[in-house]
């Protein structure tokens, strides 16, 4: 099961010692409150989010991409074209550009080699660059409460779909192309806005628009934040100067499944009959798969890494990080998959949750067993 959820994590050297992972003020502090930043990426799902972060703060915002993913977006901003898989050749239009950059946000690579190309190019051309990264690097999710301090995925070289591993070695390229003058968020699963994951168009959708489904009678802790909430909380990293490390969970306070399902209900006024199943038949009769066939549910209980939904926000907390009211994240999700505002990657090859007819026979084999 815990190979299954790390590459959930996809779609979505060590760290050091402790005391080079805490938070620090930059080497070379940013005076400006009006930033020029540039954004890699900034188009598909949590790039739109920082970036309506950085615009609403007034920051100057330009894009460097292929000009392919949703190009019709922030069509006031500027945009350079490039295509990072071509190399550094990819970069020949930003490096006619001579501007010189506050800060750099890269958004998406899981590629350790196109962050090293993009460090190349920009490292002597920006004062702060900004990473996303995952709670994927951490080396095991065994101890709950993981803080930034836990020990990352051992290893060096690059290694075709190791997200997990891949993830710390862009981590290490950053902070040793920017000694002192990055900062590292690393989410778990994002949700809201423009999310093509399990969220909205399986979880959301079928509360909203079956008349019964299933679920474990269960409330184990289960962990995510709305890509929004990144957004805001890099804008605030900016304006603070604030470097380091951030993991970037939610909500606030422990939410379980049984929570997240009536909660999301509530909030998308269903009528929909959940049937709580006892968890035991669910996994041991019905061989229902926690996590891939029960999105955001993991039985600690029986989990070997009970600290996956369990990983410390305190330190990002501490440092600003708000969260969206539940409800708010809810709409928004159901929302952007109503809307179809997301894209289907290609290749995509990670199928979460059943198919109504087998859910329907789990439903009936309970109602049989009840009786």
């Amino acid at each position: 099961m815990h190979i299954n959820r790390r590459k959930f994590l996809k779609d979505f050297s060590l760290a050091g010692a402790a005391t080079l992972s805490m938070p620090f003020i930059l080497a070379n502090p940013i005076s400006t409150i009006k930033r020029n930043v540039l954004v890699l990426g900034g188009t598909n799902f949590l790039g739109p989010a920082i970036v309506n972060s950085l615009v609403a703060e007034g920051h100057n915002v330009t894009l460097f991409n292929r000009g392919i993913t949703n190009p019709n977006l922030f069509p006031k901003l500027s945009k350079i074209r490039g295509d990072r898989e071509n190399g550094l050749h990819g970069y020949r239009n930003l490096t006619k550009e001579k501007e010189m950059w506050d800060v750099v946000i890269d958004v998406w690579p899981q590629n350790p080699n196109f962050v090293k190309n993009a460090l190349t190019i920009l490292k002597d051309r920006a004062k702060h660059f900004v990473f996303v990264s995952s709670i994927a690097v951490y080396a095991n999710y065994e101890t709950i409460g993981l803080d930034e301090n836990t020990a990352t995925r051992k290893g060096d070289t690059f290694e075709e779909g190791n997200y997990n591993l891949n993830k710390v070695l862009c981590e290490k390229a950053v902070a040793e192309a920017f000694p002192n003058r990055f900062t590292i968020v690393r989410p778990g699963a994002i949700v809201g806005d423009r999310d093509s994951g399990p969220f909205g168009r399986y979880l959301l959708n079928r509360i909203k628009n079956r008349k019964e489904i299933l679920a474990p009678d269960s409330n184990d802790p289960v962990q995510f934040i709305d890509a929004q909430d990144i957004g805001n909380f890099i804008a605030q990293c900016l304006e603070k100067n604030l470097g380091g490390y951030f993991n970037l969970v939610g909500p606030a306070s422990t939410m379980g499944y049984k929570d997240l399902l009536i909660k999301a209900k509530k909030a998308l006024k269903s009528d929909v009959k959940v049937l709580w199943i006892d968890p035991k038949f669910l996994v041991e009769e019905a061989k229902l798969e926690p996590f891939m066939e029960v999105p955001f549910w993991i039985p600690v209980a029986s989990d070997p890494e009970p600290g996956f939904y369990q990983i410390s926000n305190k330190r990002a907390i501490d440092h600003g990080l708000v969260f969206t009211d539940y409800d708010k994240t809810v709409k928004t999700s159901y929302l952007s998959f109503e809307k179809k505002r997301f894209i289907e990657e290609e290749g995509y090859d990670v199928v979460f949750g059943i198919s109504e007819d087998r859910e329907n026979d789990i439903i009936a084999r309970w109602k049989l067993k009840k009786k």
